[in-house]
């Protein structure tokens, strides 16, 4: 029995480090406030970084095992540890970038509760790409480890790879280029309603990746779009405007005429007490000219909101306030007639 548990003696040392990290993670995690981001990274990594400790020791005790063993290790005990950790790490930081994405919203309301819905959702799509870079540089520095290739190997290798690079692989470049501009400078966010005028797109931004942005149409159909496009094409954010314009056009009859300063007035009097128009920028209800149906008039405000429904809420409210103050003037509108060819 002793010489047993001599053998296994590092094994069972990893077993019981896994096991008092995870004692200590479930502590440290149960401190803190439920549905709080360090609760949920510190549960959410035990299973992980539990269970690397535990195959790094089996590894270790593996390579060292001084009997034949019914397979060939060709690595180091060093290099056995050093890949079964990194591969650790790499899983724990999976799991925390799927629990931070799993509750963006959540999260980001925590750690920056003053800073608006888009840009928290940016912070959080940033973090999101660091991490996967993080994952794709480990992978990479473990595989280099792995094969043990010089350095000077890599420089040569690099510099042959750079110019195939530029010559064959150009549009990958530049889409990647493009995406990290887009990070850097923020033209649009996630979430932002934008539009590509010269290509006939408009959708909502879903997300930002480093080769392509993914938009949702008015259909619901995503669209994917090479980011080297917003470097050479106009793109109008509609999603970053701080109020939307009402124009409304409206008719009285020519017999009408004496009423139209009446009812000017109260529609003007009407929009200077209104809460849900911006009230710092332009505003008015004029006569505009003889039409052939009728007196054309005009009315002119913007939301103070940039929502679009409340935007569609002030505009159905001042048409039936037009239509209120025509009526309580005696006033009326002109009935259009279809003519004979209209349906």
């Amino acid at each position: 029995m002793t010489t047993l548990l001599a053998a296994l003696e590092i094994p069972l040392l990893g077993v019981l480090l896994a096991a008092g990290l995870w004692l200590v993670l479930e502590l440290l995690g149960r401190r803190l406030a439920p549905g709080s981001l360090g609760r949920a990274l510190l549960l959410r990594s035990r299973i992980s970084l539990c269970l690397t400790v535990v195959a790094t020791s089996l590894a270790w005790w593996l390579a060292g095992r001084p009997g034949p063993i019914p397979f060939s290790l060709p690595l180091s005990r060093t290099d056995l540890r050093d890949g079964v950790i990194s591969l650790g790490l790499i899983w724990t930081l999976l799991r925390c970038k799927a629990e931070l994405l799993g509750k963006a919203e959540r999260y980001s309301e925590q750690l920056f509760p003053s800073l608006p819905v888009r840009d928290r959702l940016f912070l959080f799509d940033v973090a999101d790409k660091l991490i996967g870079s993080s994952v794709l540089i480990l992978i990479a520095l473990l595989i280099l480890r792995l094969v043990g290739a010089p350095l000077a190997v890599l420089a040569t290798t690099g510099g042959f790879g750079a110019a195939a690079l530029g010559f064959g692989a150009k549009t990958i470049v530049e889409n990647a280029l493009s995406g990290i501009s887009l990070y850097i400078n923020r033209p649009f966010v996630v979430g932002d309603l934008i539009q590509i005028p010269d290509e006939q797109l408009t959708g909502t931004v879903e997300q930002i990746g480093w080769y392509y942005t993914c938009l949702r149409d008015l259909e619901r159909q995503p669209i994917f779009i090479p980011n080297g496009l917003f470097t050479v094409k106009p793109v109008i954010n509609s999603g970053r405007i701080d109020s939307r314009r009402v124009w409304i056009e409206f008719s009285l009859r020519h017999q009408d005429r004496e009423a139209i300063e009446p009812i000017v007035t109260v529609l003007r009097q009407a929009l200077a007490t209104d809460a849900g128009i911006d009230q710092s920028k332009p505003q008015g209800v004029h006569f505009v000219g003889y039409g052939d149906a009728g007196l054309d008039l005009r009315l002119l405000c913007f939301s103070a909101s940039s929502e679009l429904p409340l935007a569609w809420d002030l505009k159905q409210r001042l048409l039936l306030a037009i239509g209120k103050v025509v009526e309580d003037h005696q006033a009326r509108m002109p009935i259009q007639h279809a003519s004979p060819g209209e349906v």
